[in-house]
């Protein structure tokens, strides 16, 4: 399903794609933007996964760098009344100077050894972006 800000694809669909983009990635300049967002229900008996892939349809987010310290804003998804596909919405962490870098955590997915490299320069800096295996 296409929407203005990503395209919502199965989780089949994002591992395929998480190989072509590493292919890709490898050979030449390439900047996937592949989001993987899992939503722990109340209950805490199940867990939802939410695939958003913004590499070709996206809006400014996809451009959003990723952060090994957590960075200067948090990822929610929002969910309104009617609408099964939620909303992935950002909000500033902390307080946020003017013209100072939006950054985010990818994640705290294990790092693979041939992942894309992290270029953050954090001191906790991983030096590979996190990325689950398929």
């Amino acid at each position: 399903m296409h929407l203005c800000a990503g395209e919502f694809v199965t989780t089949e669909e994002a591992r395929r794609r998480l190989h072509a983009y590493d292919e890709l990635a490898s050979t030449r300049n390439f900047s996937p933007a592949l989001l993987v967002v899992r939503e722990h229900l109340p209950s805490g008996k199940a867990c939802l996964r939410v695939n958003i892939d913004a590499t070709e349809i996206g809006n400014v987010a996809r451009f959003i760098n990723h952060s090994c310290d957590g960075g200067n804003l948090m990822v929610v998804l929002v969910r309104n009344s009617g609408c099964f596909l939620p909303r992935l919405c950002f909000f500033a962490a902390v307080d946020i100077s003017e013209g100072e870098e939006l950054i985010f955590s990818y994640g705290d997915a294990p790092r693979r050894p041939n992942g894309l490299p992290c270029f953050c320069g954090k001191e906790e800096c991983m030096g590979v972006l996190p990325s689950e295996e398929a």
